[in-house]
């Protein structure tokens, strides 16, 4: 915090300009006067030893003639400051500025937005140590503002790979090693390369590898999975497991699509930490890998900024399924009664579920998200199945796409598909950071299947991985008192009190809007009057 307001303003990007707050003109005559004012403006804390500016400026000179020229420059600059001299700071081994009375452009305006802005133009205080400062501090600038520009997000190159002692087992690796690469495709921007005898030499270097490397065994396969970052050599993922039959490869059986929906959300979530930060494709990632932690908290303030991230997201790398993750934090509060205008949030919905379909109409997970907004949002059972089943079949390793298929189920009716569905969901993405997503849609679906049990594990499995979840406790609540455990009813009920403020348990059961449809429709909220 300033101890007084600015007294001079120090323009260094074009011509050097010093200007007083009154609007009166105190730039220095001559070239060595104002280097020495430019040396001090952008110089750490504005402040340099004495025998630096000598060197920067009398660079040719004895040492006491240019502690003389030093001298002599001061009183130059004191005087064009006129009243205003006590910002000019100098004791026997050090010259500053006073940094509390000047504001700098670059400094604390931020950068320009012309990529042709030159710093200190025009300057020339004919000495060779100056002239290397300044061409190193606009080699400095150019950089600043390369980095700072836009950039087109041109995508991650992944090369997939596979080795085999049989043909066979070498095609299987490499279709394994394209259905990891195609998982990580669908929720960033990127492309898979080939790795075939008769493409370029020249290609490209990709940015991940994905191995896959079978080795026949007794009883079957064994297969290495590694993910590597190319440029630094870093290992972001790797895994040995058991085939039974090579053919489980091809139809994606349960822990083939857990290994290979487990490998892609492990190099996704480490990939910020490896890509060149200045990419928009690097930068978005992080920016939508934040917000799935923020929008699966189910709370209202870590909702909206899940939103604000998905939006910054997509303003970097326009990919549509950021869109389509943007349509689903809206879909979460509209359900959970998070905002008071609903039907806003519905349209805006929507309206963002057209534009991911229009944006990205073959991502698999675009397709799931969007699936679960036409059937809620829109009430089209019919297109939401539709959606449902194209996910599903284009990536039946996406545990996205088979929650989509098991929602789409419960709406035309029938339970016992969306509980097989949402069953294979859950058990492909049990290694997610996020799986009480899958947890507790489970939950629901066991509860509209009429297998209470199961839907404790999966609501008690959803609390433990998300402790602060609504979701999670409300129905645990009245699935506890349903089977008699009113203690634990009365824990859940105290917790919910702790995390939904203005919760009771009379709100639970008589308010028809609260957000327990399926316990309600099931007559399953009864049982929580004994706790009344």
């Amino acid at each position: 915090m300033r101890d007084s307001a600015p007294m001079i303003r120090i323009s260094v990007l074009g011509p050097l300009r010093v200007q007083s707050a009154e609007g009166l003109s105190l730039t220095p005559k001559g070239a060595k006067n104002q280097a020495l004012l430019a040396l001090l403006a952008l110089s750490p804390d504005m402040s340099r030893p004495r025998r630096w500016l000598e060197d920067k400026l009398w660079s040719q000179f004895g040492p006491e003639q240019a502690s003389a020229n030093l001298r002599q420059a001061l009183s130059k600059l004191r005087g064009s400051f006129g009243a205003h001299d006590g910002v000019l700071l100098a004791d026997r081994n050090s010259v500053a500025l006073d940094p509390s009375r000047i504001t700098v452009d670059l400094r604390d305006d931020g950068l320009p937005g012309d990529l042709r802005t030159e710093l200190l133009e025009g300057l020339d205080a004919r000495d060779p140590e100056f002239e290397e400062w300044l061409r190193m501090e606009r080699a400095d600038l150019q950089t600043r503002l390369s980095r700072a520009a836009p950039q087109e997000a041109k995508g991650i190159l992944i090369a997939c790979r596979s080795s085999a002692s049989d043909g066979n087992g070498r095609i299987m690796g490499d279709v394994l090693a394209n259905q990891i690469g195609e998982n990580i495709a669908e929720q960033i921007r990127a492309w898979r390369q080939a790795n075939e005898p008769d493409l370029p030499a020249d290609l490209p270097v990709s940015d991940l590898s994905i191995g896959c490397d079978l080795v026949q065994t007794d009883d079957g396969h064994k297969v290495f999975v590694k993910g590597l970052h190319m440029p630094t050599g870093r290992i972001l993922y790797s895994k040995l497991q058991s085939v039974g039959r090579l053919d489980d490869i091809l139809g994606a059986e349960d822990s083939i699509a857990r290994l290979v929906f487990e490998a892609a959300d492990c190099i996704i979530g480490k990939l910020p930490q490896v890509l060149d930060s200045s990419r928009p494709e690097s930068r978005a990632t992080a920016l939508s890998r934040l917000s799935m932690y923020r929008m699966f908290s189910f709370e209202r303030d870590a909702l909206r900024e899940a939103y604000s991230l998905l939006k910054q997201a997509h303003e970097l790398d326009g990919n549509g399924v950021y869109l389509a993750w943007s349509s689903m934090v809206r879909m979460i509060q509209l359900m959970e009664l998070l905002e008071d205008d609903r039907e806003a949030l519905r349209e805006e919905a929507i309206a963002l579920n057209y534009r991911a379909i229009e944006d990205s109409q073959d991502n698999a997970l675009v397709q799931a998200l969007i699936s679960k907004v036409r059937g809620t949002a829109q009430r089209d059972a019919a297109g939401a199945y539709e959606l449902a089943e194209r996910a599903v079949g284009r990536n039946a390793a996406s545990a996205f796409a088979w929650k989509s298929l098991a929602e789409a189920h419960m709406l035309k009716g029938d339970v016992t598909a969306a509980f097989d569905a949402s069953a294979r969901a859950r058990a492909i993405a049990h290694s997610s950071p996020f799986r009480q997503w899958w947890d507790m849609g489970h939950c629901i679906i066991a509860i509209a299947s009429n297998r209470p049990h199961e839907a404790i594990e999966a609501g008690e499995a959803a609390a433990r991985a998300a402790p602060l979840s609504r979701p999670a406790h409300r129905h645990l609540l009245a699935l506890y008192a349903l089977d008699g455990q009113l203690d634990k009813a009365q824990d859940t009920a105290e917790k919910l009190a702790k995390i939904e403020p203005g919760f009771t348990l009379d709100q639970i059961v008589n308010d028809e809007s609260y957000p327990v449809r399926t316990l309600r429709n099931k007559g399953l909220l009864e049982p929580i009057r004994a706790l009344l």
